[in-house]
């Protein structure tokens, strides 16, 4: 029997009834209220211009938390990166019981609630927390580094926050490998690199780049990390668009300042996405 070609719409109403209410028409209100214009009385006034993303992009300050932003993402990115590749690849190359339970120790920080761990790592960078603490003893300073409501501390927290999210997906790749090609490939003559780099990290890749994926997007929407962990005086993205918002009242600006950041990870995600097809263009091809 021929199936009818609206059955296969029916299986997208669950997720739609989810994202368009939820997703979509939020978004599109704020991309809407980004050409709005401010007022100190009405809050805002439906008075279409381009003034709110000329003077955001014109505004030393917002270019700073714009800078300071992308920064902390492509720091976290990377060092999430370096540590979840070795990791996720011994994931894959375990067996039996250990697998599962490695398995279980990524997945166990992301049910603990964010604030909580906020607080657990305001404790471990405490000018006496752990961290201090160890390398004291240690001898390795002298007195007590700041990390708390700093920069490098924020860094940290966020590093421990998101480093599931890029090992889950690298894991997903590598547990498709065959070390019986890693085998042959010694046997023949090659060397371990020439086996890691030519059987092994093709493998890896789509997991690298989704995982670079949510990790940077992440970091650029982290509103609770920021604020908890970090300092005013290395303002972020997203504790900034919440005071233009309720503070100042600029919905106008916040949505302005919502929308460029949307930009960035729509741009981010289709670079990526080109790159991948580019360089892996197998990866593309429908299964």
């Amino acid at each position: 029997m021929k199936k009818k070609p609206w059955v296969a719409w029916l299986w997208l109403l669950p997720a739609g009834a989810i994202l368009v209410p939820f997703f979509v028409i939020p978004l599109c209100v704020v991309l809407r209220d980004s050409f709005y214009r401010d007022d100190p009385i009405s809050f805002i006034l439906p008075d279409f211009t381009f003034a709110n993303y000329l003077r955001v992009l014109a505004d030393d300050y917002y270019l700073s938390v714009f800078g300071n932003t992308l920064l902390i993402a492509a720091v976290v990115s990377v060092a999430a990166l370096a540590i979840a590749l070795p990791y996720a690849q011994y994931i894959a190359r375990t067996s039996g019981t250990l697998r599962p339970v490695l398995l279980w120790i990524t997945y166990l920080p992301l049910y603990v609630s964010v604030i909580m761990r906020a607080f657990g790592w305001m404790v471990i960078t405490a000018d006496r927390g752990m961290i201090n603490s160890a390398l004291l003893q240690l001898g390795l300073i002298s007195e007590p580094i700041k990390l708390l409501y700093e920069a490098e501390g924020m860094t940290l927290a966020m590093l421990h926050r998101y480093l599931p999210l890029m090992v889950i997906p690298i894991v997903a790749g590598l547990v498709k490998l065959d070390t019986n090609l890693l085998k042959a490939s010694a046997n023949l003559g090659g060397t371990w690199w020439y086996g890691w780099r030519r059987i092994t990290l093709p493998l890896a890749i789509p997991g690298m780049v989704a995982g670079t994926q949510l990790v940077f997007a992440g970091v650029l929407s982290d509103y609770v990390l920021p604020s908890l962990t970090g300092s005013t005086r290395f303002p972020m993205m997203s504790p900034v668009i919440f005071y233009e918002a309720t503070t100042n009242t600029a919905w106008a600006t916040a949505s302005a300042l919502g929308t460029i950041v949307l930009g960035i990870v729509g741009t981010m995600l289709v670079v990526s996405a080109i790159v991948i097809r580019r360089l892996m263009p197998w990866q593309s091809v429908n299964q």
